[in-house]
């Protein structure tokens, strides 16, 4: 008989609530995990997820940027409903603007998708989390 010790035995419980998608959607990677178990798909996906951190400091030049264009785009918009004008120096600039934040998000995301998983290399990454919180 397998006894577990009290620091082994699981005693905490934590409620979710899903989608009927949702739970589709978890209960499909839970049997392409291979995992026994939505318990068990659950708590590997915690231990196996990269905490991502990322500072005000950090972020600071991109949104002092971001709100430079912002407030530029703004000025523009308000000159067009003052004077009923836009002009295609005005036009330029703001597509110019629109593409440099789209560049910027676009470099984010492909950041994080690094971080994606999928189903087929879950199994891999919750050994090597297993592995580390052994140790």
């Amino acid at each position: 008989m397998n006894v577990k010790s009290d620091e082994e035995r699981k005693s905490k419980v934590l409620k979710v609530r899903l989608s009927d998608k949702e739970f589709a959607k978890l209960k499909q990677y839970t049997e392409e995990s291979g995992l026994r178990s939505m318990s068990e798909y659950i708590f590997n996906s915690i231990i196996a997820t990269p905490i991502i951190e990322l500072t005000d400091e950090e972020l600071a030049p991109e949104k002092a940027r971001f709100k430079e264009i912002a407030d530029r785009i703004n000025s523009i918009a308000i000159q067009v409903n003052q004077t009923g004008n836009i002009y295609p120096e005005d036009m330029q600039e703001i597509c110019q603007g629109i593409d440099e934040i789209s560049a910027r998000l676009a470099e984010y995301q492909a950041k994080l998708e690094r971080f994606a998983v999928t189903p087929q290399t879950f199994k891999a990454i919750v050994d090597k989390a297993h592995e580390s919180v052994r140790k």
